[in-house]
C-alpha cells in the first residue's frame, strides 16, 4: 500500500507534464475562431496554400465544435481547389534536365525538378527557369482552381550553342549601302551623258549652219569656225558615249550588289527561258 501511494505523486506528475505540454501546442479558442476569420481572408484572395495552413489550425480538437466544423469542412473545399503543376525542363535535344532553379513571382518555388507535382495557387504567374550552363528563360502561365498536375514543359537553350553574333555589315546592310550608292553615281552619269550628247548635237548643228550642211569642207573665217564647232562636237559626243557606258556600267553593277546582298527574306536568283529569249529573275525580301 505504501509503495503503491509512493509512486503516486509520479504518476500525477505525468499526467500534469502531458496536459501542460498538448496545450502549449493546441490553439485556444480565441486563436481558433482568429485562423477561421484568417482562412477565408486568405480564401477569397486567391492565396489556397496559406488558407490551408489556417484551417489546419482550427480543425484541432481543442477549437470548439461549430468552429472545428466549420474548419474541416473549408479545409476539404480548399485541398480540392488547390492547383498544382508537373513541370519538366528539357535541352534542345529533348533530355531532360533535373537541376533547374524556379522561381514564381520573384519568390524561389523549387530548386531541383523531380518529377514530382508542385502546388501553386490559382491565378496568373511568371515563372523563370535557370539552370547552369543554360540561357535563363521565363513563362507566364494562368493557373486555373482545381488544375491538377497540369503539365508545363519548358525548352532550356545551351548558352555553348547559342550562335555568335554577326560582324557588323554581314547582314547585307553594307552591301546594300554600297550598291544604292553605286547606282546612284552611275544614273548621274548617264544623266551627264544625255546633256553631253544634246549639247554636242547643238554644237554639230550650228557647224552645219556656219558651212552650208558641208562642215568638213567649207572654208573661209565661217569655215574655219564650223570646222572648230565640228571637233568641238565631237569632243562633246565622245564625253558623251563616255558617261553613258561608265554610268550603264556602275547602275548595273550597283543593282547586281543590292538584288544579292544577305537578308532575311533570302534572294533568289535564277536563269528563265521562254519562246522569246532568256532572262535573269531575281526574288526576294528586302
Amino acid at each position: 500500500m505504501r509503495r503503491a501511494l509512493g509512486s503516486l505523486p509520479v504518476v500525477i506528475f505525468g499526467v500534469l507534464a502531458t496536459a501542460s505540454w498538448v496545450r502549449a501546442d493546441a490553439p485556444t479558442k480565441k486563436e481558433c475562431a482568429a485562423a477561421n476569420e484568417t482562412a477565408q481572408d486568405f480564401r477569397s484572395t486567391g492565396k489556397l496554400r496559406q488558407a490551408r495552413e489556417r484551417l489546419a489550425i482550427c480543425t484541432a480538437d481543442t477549437c470548439p465544435g461549430p468552429i472545428r466544423e466549420d474548419c474541416a469542412q473549408r479545409l476539404e473545399e480548399v485541398e480540392a481547389a488547390v492547383p498544382s503543376l508537373m513541370i519538366e525542363a528539357v535541352d534542345l535535344s529533348g533530355h531532360d534536365l533535373s537541376s533547374v532553379r524556379v522561381t514564381m513571382d520573384g519568390v524561389p518555388l523549387t530548386q531541383q525538378l523531380g518529377g514530382r507535382a508542385i502546388e501553386v495557387d490559382p491565378g496568373e504567374h511568371r515563372f523563370v527557369f535557370d539552370a547552369q550552363g543554360f540561357k535563363k528563360k521565363s513563362d507566364t502561365v494562368v493557373v486555373r482552381e482545381g488544375e491538377r498536375n497540369r503539365s508545363l514543359r519548358i525548352v532550356l537553350e545551351s548558352i555553348a550553342t547559342q550562335p555568335a553574333a554577326p560582324p557588323p555589315g554581314s547582314d547585307g546592310s553594307v552591301r546594300r549601302a554600297l550598291g544604292i550608292t553605286m547606282g546612284a553615281t552611275g544614273a548621274a552619269g548617264i544623266i551627264l551623258g544625255a546633256i553631253f550628247g544634246l549639247v554636242a548635237k547643238s554644237t554639230y548643228n550650228h557647224a552645219l549652219s556656219e558651212c552650208g550642211n558641208a562642215p568638213n569642207t567649207c572654208a573661209g573665217l565661217a569655215g574655219t569656225e564650223g570646222l572648230q564647232d565640228r571637233q568641238t562636237a565631237g569632243g562633246q559626243a565622245a564625253f558623251s558615249t563616255v558617261d553613258f557606258v561608265v554610268g550603264a556600267a556602275l547602275l548595273a553593277g550597283g543593282a547586281a550588289l543590292y538584288f544579292t546582298a544577305p537578308s532575311e527574306g533570302g534572294v533568289a536568283v535564277a536563269g528563265t527561258v521562254s519562246n522569246g529569249g532568256g532572262g535573269l529573275a531575281v526574288r526576294g525580301k528586302w
